[in-house]
């Protein structure tokens, strides 16, 4: 799960430097670094023109076979309702 916060920090980073305006959003607590999950904060930043990328969203979803990167994308489902989603694959 640490992994996936790392990669979306990195993604964030990379994303930065092209000039577009991002927040990374986390059930881990860790205020330095991105915010804590918040379906009304993600939609308030989309509002904005925010990019929002959701990272190490819980332990999963509790579900066997199924990893955290399935919970990040269900947390994004939930906050997009006209906003485009874009699902990055997993590299490894």
């Amino acid at each position: 799960m640490m992994a996936t916060v790392m990669n979306s920090i990195l993604i964030q980073s990379a994303l930065e430097k092209l000039g577009v305006e991002t927040r990374v959003q986390s059930a881990f607590s860790m205020p330095e670094v991105f915010e804590p999950y918040s379906r009304q904060r993600a939609i308030r930043h989309l509002e904005k023109g925010r990019v929002v990328i959701f990272g190490g969203i819980g332990a999963g979803t509790g579900n066997p076979l199924f990893s955290t990167d399935t919970a990040a994308a269900l947390r994004a489902s939930e906050s997009m309702h006209n906003f485009p989603l874009i699902i990055l694959p997993k590299i490894t």
